[in-house]
């Protein structure tokens, strides 16, 4: 590129885009004065003008290195010096070891007004301010450690599985060529003996199990896994290290930390739409000293993919890829263990499955869980988090509606769990489209957005997956795609007080038994039905009208009812983060948390808070709304739940709602011990309005013609039938130590406006109009 050519002047529209490249934040000044010594980190965020005077992003990573001297230039639309593309692709990793340096502290002045420095875990970042190009919200950190945690908490459970998978196969298979619990050769034996005998040979396949994996270091071996390939012969596949999918990377600052903090991770792929995303994502890769972690182009990995006797399978590293995320899932649906000589000719064109999967968009996730349900592998993960909370909290339910095929209910004080509900039943009814199930592991409202991890199954045949018990714990629970009416139901509200009733979708006598006993009882022990029937609304329960108010109700969902959370998994989350709190942030097994995480005590006392939910009570009252109902005073939270406690119900908080009062109490109940605490403190009397004079609502001052009483004085008018007792037992409302309900964690807390190329250039014609 000749120096005439530099002088000559340019208007937008003509600039070869492919031959400059011109520097928005170093102006012609600084430029010329930048010797041979630079800060090597220093971002620089460049962009070309191409066709019609738009702009178009380009990222650079560092700072040239060598003195520049470049011409002035006489198009006043344009402010930043243009630089020979050439030049700067060819210096721009340059770095300088000479040591004095008189203009550094001048760029780096220049910098810091431009750009900041972020560092999040193990990851630094250094983030354009004045830019709106890539999105971040630094508010978003908890969401980023929990995933790190619970993925990481995964990947071990996920190789504990595999290894059990393959010695199970291993003393099956040494058992029945030894001939043990074979009887004899040759002898008949009757359907019984057949059955005693293996029964015979699967308690002894699992007592030697679990006698060897006592003695196994699990946690050495998810380290490892990360080199495992999975493409070894059929018999002894070895056990390999997760393949993650961000799907919607952003600056990738979540993908990295992947890499860097979750053990076991074989390959990340980091997505996105958007070429400067990823471009600035390639940044993050090379100041964190990652570029030898990056692998090959998967599209043009072709070492084993003709090869009938191994499955095809990404390479290891950290994959960076611009494409459309439902297209990335829905071209990446092959089974992982499925060989070639399997596959058909459309197979063959697919990628294999992920094993966990990232979707964290602006706004509602609905749009990409068709193609995630499909593209994670059978046991995988899906990591989902919804932020349109408007929509999911009733603010707009038509939209919710066209979204989630829920309807919530406006206003309601449980709007917060009922949005996670609405997530999870979405979830639920993809994943049964095509014969798979789900399975909640911690599904929590965090700040102003949803986050849920959820386990995805292939069962339509009849594999057994987990279904929650009243108890707390897991059991078997067959086809349980069929049992999805059982785990969705409907919410009749009240319309003018708390009371609300829900009632599943379908119902099931012999799956109900086995759900729960207590509750579904069979004393004569006949044959119960397995035949699936329509649920019942309140009218069956004997209420066809709010038993308080006598209003009528309204209907809100379907939603998911069954359990929100695997507390065996939430227990071992507690456990880690406590030992790891007594380490320097580190849990010393070697387990995750591998490195410290920002937010570890926030994390601990939602764990906490939700280790102490009850897991089969869908839906919660507020205490508040309840005692504003009558109008008195609120009444004592731990007073409260002991009154309900010594009537023989069990009672627990929610995790998001410090004033929520989540019980297995009926509503007359809960009112009558509202109505008892307003017998021993009489409520204020409520204030006339207007409206209340004229007659114009229910109100003491109605017209005689229209005999109406407010909703007060219908709720304590009601006959107690509950003994109620709010003395507090002994040890009740004792804690374990944690800070729940963490405070915002910085002013002007909330979600950040979504990166847009309207809002880059809106913000160039600032730059130009000045």
């Amino acid at each position: 590129m000749s120096t005439a050519a530099c002088n000559t002047p340019h208007r937008p529209g003509t600039i070869d885009a492919s031959s400059y490249v011109y520097h928005r934040s170093i102006d012609q000044t600084t430029l010329s004065t930048i010797p041979p010594s630079t800060h090597p980190d220093l971002l620089c965020n460049a962009r070309f003008i191409g066709r019609k005077g738009r702009y178009h992003s380009f990222t650079s990573c560092s700072i040239l290195s060598g003195a520049l001297s470049l011409p002035p230039f006489n198009n006043h639309s344009i402010r930043c010096p243009l630089i020979p593309r050439h030049y700067f692709i060819a210096n721009r990793h340059r770095m300088s070891s000479t040591k004095d340096n008189q203009s550094a502290p001048a760029v780096a002045a220049t910098t810091s007004s431009t750009h900041q420095l972020i560092t999040e875990g193990s990851i630094t970042m250094l983030y354009p301010k004045s830019e709106n190009s890539v999105f971040y919200n630094p508010v978003q950190i908890q969401n980023r450690d929990l995933s790190i945690l619970m993925i990481g908490m995964y990947a071990q459970r996920r190789v504990e599985k595999q290894w059990e998978q393959r010695k199970r196969k291993e003393v099956r298979r040494e058992l029945t060529e030894g001939g043990a619990n074979n009887g004899g050769a040759g002898e008949k034996m009757t359907k019984e003996e057949r059955k005693e005998r293996n029964a015979r040979l699967e308690k002894e396949i699992e007592e030697r199990v679990q006698k060897e994996k006592a003695s196994v270091d699990f946690v050495k071996l998810t380290k490892e896994s990360a080199r495992g390939d999975s493409s070894q012969n059929n018999d002894e596949a070895s056990i390999t290290g997760l393949t993650i999918l961000d799907a919607l990377a952003a600056s990738g600052l979540r993908s990295l930390r992947y890499w860097k903090e979750i053990p076991g991770v074989r390959t990340v792929v980091v997505n996105d739409l958007d070429p400067v995303a990823i471009e600035l994502a390639k940044e993050n890769v090379i100041r964190n000293g990652l570029v030898d972690d990056l692998a090959n182009d998967p599209e043009h990995n072709t070492s084993n993919i003709n090869d009938v006797d191994r499955p095809f399978h990404r390479p290891r590293g950290i994959i960076l890829q611009v494409g459309d995320a439902t297209h990335e899932m829905y071209t990446s649906r092959l089974p992982p263990t499925l060989y070639p000589s399997q596959q058909s000719t459309t197979q063959r064109l697919q990628k294999p499955q992920y094993d966990v999967i990232d979707l964290d968009p602006y706004g509602s996730a609905s749009p990409f869980v068709d193609a995630a349900i499909q593209s994670v592998v059978s046991g995988g993960m899906l990591a989902v988090t919804c932020t349109d909370m408007a929509a999911l909290g009733g603010s707009h339910p038509e939209t919710c509606y066209g979204r989630y095929a829920s309807f919530p209910v406006q206003r309601a004080g449980y709007l917060q769990e009922m949005a996670v509900r609405i997530l999870l039943y979405q979830l639920s009814v993809v994943a049964g489209r095509y014969g798979r199930s789900i399975r909640p592991v911690l599904s929590v409202g965090m700040a102003f957005y949803c986050r849920v991890f959820v386990e995805v199954y292939d069962d339509k045949a009849g594999i057994v997956t987990n279904c929650f018990l009243a108890q707390y714990w897991f059991v078997s629970l067959p086809r349980q795609v069929n049992n999805l009416s059982l785990m969705h139901g409907h919410l009749f509200q009240s319309t003018q007080c708390s009371s609300f009733h829900v009632t599943p979708i379908g119902t099931n006598e012999l799956v109900s038994h086995q759900l729960d006993p207590e509750k579904h009882p069979n004393p004569s022990n006949k044959k119960l039905s397995n035949v699936y029937k329509n649920g019942r609304g309140p009218c069956d329960l004997g209420e066809p009208v709010c038993s308080e108010t006598g209003a009528s109700y309204k209907v809100g969902g379907p939603f998911w009812i069954g359990p929100l959370h695997d507390f065996d998994v939430v227990n071992d989350a507690i456990t880690r983060l406590e030992a790891a709190q007594n380490n320097k942030g580190v849990d010393p097994s070697g387990a995750s948390p591998v490195f410290p995480l920002h937010t570890s005590t926030t994390l601990h006392g939602l764990l906490v808070s939700v280790s102490e939910e009850l897991p089969d009570v869908p839906l919660y009252h507020t205490l508040t709304a309840l005692c504003s109902a009558v109008n008195s005073c609120t009444i004592p939270m731990l007073s409260f739940r002991a009154a309900l406690v010594n009537a023989g119900y069990r009672v627990s908080a929610y995790h998001k709602e410090p004033q929520a009062v989540k019980t297995d109490a009926p509503n007359h109940v809960v009112w009558d011990v509202v109505r008892a605490w307003c017998k021993d403190h009489p409520p204020n009397k409520r204030k006339e309005s207007k409206r209340h004079k004229k007659g114009d609502e229910p109100g003491s001052n109605a017209p005689p013609n229209q005999p109406q009483f407010d909703i007060a004085t219908k709720i304590l008018a009601k006959e107690m039938k509950t003994a109620v007792d709010f003395t507090i037992p002994k040890g009740f409302g004792e804690k374990r130590k944690a800070r729940r309900y963490a405070v915002n964690p910085e002013a002007h807390w909330g979600p950040k406006k979504a990166a847009s190329w309207r809002n880059k250039r809106k913000m160039d014609d600032v730059h130009e109009a000045d």
